[in-house]
């Protein structure tokens, strides 16, 4: 089993947009070091909020995604996971996530890529639990 852990800025980066936009589906990207998606353990350091209108495959998106990897670059950072929410509080399920899609496009670039949904009725003040539900992509599933 692998594990993959999420910093506190990154989980502050996925919540927190998705706190402030409450009636729309939200989306990110994830990052972790160079070197530490060659592995199933890793640590996801940052988070790139992107979008919280149209969270489909699009030429922003794609431009979007070139304009991240070549920052993280500089950084030695990579893309390592995609994050979405969606705009109804009922679909936390991977199935139901928004923008599954872009996130299949990422596994398919990355072995070890990971997929965070945030649950949205986890997140309020007084929270008793994670918001994040995090899947990983293990051969090609």
């Amino acid at each position: 089993m692998s594990e993959v852990v999420i910093s506190s800025r990154a989980y502050t980066k996925m919540v927190f947009h998705a706190a402030k936009y409450p009636h729309c589906a939200v989306n990110g990207i994830l990052l972790a070091s160079k070197d530490a998606t060659k592995s199933r353990n890793y640590e996801i350091v940052d988070a790139i909020p992107l979008f919280h209108i149209c969270l489909h495959v699009t030429p922003m998106a794609e431009v979007a995604l070139v304009q991240i990897e070549a920052a993280a670059a500089d950084d030695d950072l990579q893309i390592c996971g995609y994050y979405s929410a969606a705009e109804n509080c009922n679909d936390n399920t991977l199935e139901r996530a928004p923008g599954l899609k872009l996130a299949e496009k990422i596994a398919e670039n990355i072995p070890n890529a990971c997929f965070a949904v945030i649950d949205n009725r986890a997140v309020c003040l007084n929270m008793d639990r994670s918001a994040v539900r995090l899947w990983q992509n293990a051969e090609n599933r």
